[in-house]
This record gives structure tokens, C-alpha cells and sequence, in this order.
């Protein structure tokens, strides 16, 4: 029997933790040295709906926001 694909809700409801990863390899010619931050999808789902209605925050503004809470270089 063919395995159903996961519904969106039950990707952002899985049980992943947010990893903070040391860049290396091909990830170190596009970003360079330091660390990654990894989210858990209901992490970035919590600050998304940290936004006030009618307001706009910016792919660049969660990464940055997730890098800055976990202390890694990059998001």
C-alpha cells in the first residue's frame, strides 16, 4: 500500500526540537563559518503569530529572530 503524503498540520505538529548545527562543508561556500540554527516548525509558527494583524514580518526577520534566540550565527 502506497504511503499518504503528511498534511501541513501534521508536519507543524510533529515532535522535532530545534537543532543549533556547526556550518560546514558546502553549507560553508554559501554561508560561511559559525553555527545554523535549525527550527522545530511550531517554533517559527509561534513567532509568526507573535505578528499584530495588518503587520508584516519578513522571511530575513524570522531567521534572524530564531538566530538571535537560539545564539547561532544564522537561521
Amino acid at each position: 500500500m502506497a504511503k499518504l503524503k503528511k498534511s501541513w498540520k501534521e508536519k507543524l505538529h510533529e515532535d522535532r526540537k530545534t537543532e543549533v548545527v556547526e556550518i560546514t562543508g558546502k553549507m560553508s561556500q554559501k554561508w560561511g563559518t559559525g553555527t545554523c540554527v535549525i527550527p522545530a516548525p511550531m517554533e517559527v509558527d509561534e513567532l509568526m503569530r507573535m505578528v499584530p494583524m495588518g503587520k508584516l514580518i519578513t522571511i530575513n526577520q524570522i531567521r534572524e529572530t530564531l538566530a538571535r534566540r537560539h545564539g547561532a550565527t544564522i537561521g
